[in-house]
């Protein structure tokens, strides 16, 4: 069997940057705008102008953007370790976090209402 050439597809005109532009504030309403990422001063004039050097701004964003990974990762952890402890957890799918909350506290309550009833048997 011989295959007949396979002709290809027609490629669609994709519009101009400005005329998409145009189109999507047309349907969409006006299009955000990119926010600075440096620090404004306000002038007597009411005008801004900028008070830190890009680069140093750009440095204490990678800084903070470390820390807060840092912050993300040991709170992971923490729920990992309290999910490892927890024995109510629904087995048929994976807990989520408000999922391994809950069972830690019914765990608790349990925990609790075993307490007093060993303190009730003891008088």
């Amino acid at each position: 069997m011989d295959a007949a050439p396979v002709s290809p597809e027609p490629l669609l005109v994709v519009p101009q940057p400005e005329v998409l532009e145009e189109l999507q504030q047309a349907q969409l309403g006006p299009l955000p705008r990119l926010a600075a990422i440096c620090r404004l001063k306000r002038l007597p004039s009411g005008g801004y102008s900028t008070t830190d050097d890009l680069h140093l701004v750009l440095e204490r964003r990678r800084v903070a953007n470390a820390k807060e990974r840092e912050r993300i990762k040991n709170l992971n952890r923490g729920f990992a370790k309290l999910k490892a402890m927890v024995p109510f957890l629904p087995q048929s799918r994976k807990p989520s976090k408000v999922d391994i909350l809950k069972g830690a506290t019914e765990y608790i309550r349990v925990l609790g209402c075993v307490l007093g009833e060993a303190k009730a048997s003891e008088v």
